[in-house]
């Protein structure tokens, strides 16, 4: 039997926070994917796809890509109320309420591969979604949890947090929020 009958083409699922700026950042990558004719199931809430396409060209954007296609997951949020960072738990806890287990179902009955007749091979969920990587995990599909935050949070988090926590500038007690952090260069 020839090889190449065998092989899975591959099917990418990619699960954005359901914020403009991850979407954004999201979406760039998904029409990557896109160019280079991997499939891509892009996974938004509800709340956050209705101004996507109310606002924005996306639809005219990614027509041109057969190899991709939206889905949206309910969240519960109320539809006019915008989504914005002051909402962030809110929105948090809306994801892990409703969309959580409602993602859970649509992975576990392949509703996600149906309309694409390819099962999804690998999974870019934000980094925030951890119940998405417990979902892969559980159905032995590999995961690239995607980070979409800004260079300084990057640099701050990640990469200083270790050093501010040493030289006692992290956790913040009483005034000291306002003073100059001298141990880390560039913050």
């Amino acid at each position: 039997m020839d090889q190449q009958n065998n092989t899975i083409e591959p099917h990418v699922l990619m699960f954005p926070l359901p914020f403009q700026g991850p979407v954004n950042c999201s979406l760039k990558l998904a029409e990557l994917l896109c160019l280079s004719g991997i499939h891509v199931t892009f996974l938004n809430t509800e709340h956050i796809h209705r101004p996507l396409l109310r606002h924005t060209q996306v639809l005219s954007r990614f027509n041109r890509y057969p190899n991709f296609k939206f889905e949206t997951v309910p969240d519960g949020l109320e539809h006019e109320k915008p989504v914005s960072g002051d909402r962030f738990m809110e929105v948090m806890d809306a994801v892990d309420a409703v969309s959580k287990p409602l993602f859970r179902e649509m992975m576990v009955s392949g509703r996600l591969s149906r309309k694409s007749d390819r099962p999804v091979t690998v999974m870019i969920p934000d980094a925030l979604f951890s119940f998405a990587v417990d979902i892969a995990m559980e159905m032995s599909i590999p995961v690239i949890c995607f980070e979409t935050i800004s260079p300084c949070c990057l640099w701050t988090s990640y990469f200083n947090l270790p050093t501010l926590i040493e030289a006692g500038d992290v956790p913040f007690k009483g005034v000291r929020v306002f003073l100059l952090v001298l141990y880390n260069l560039g913050i």
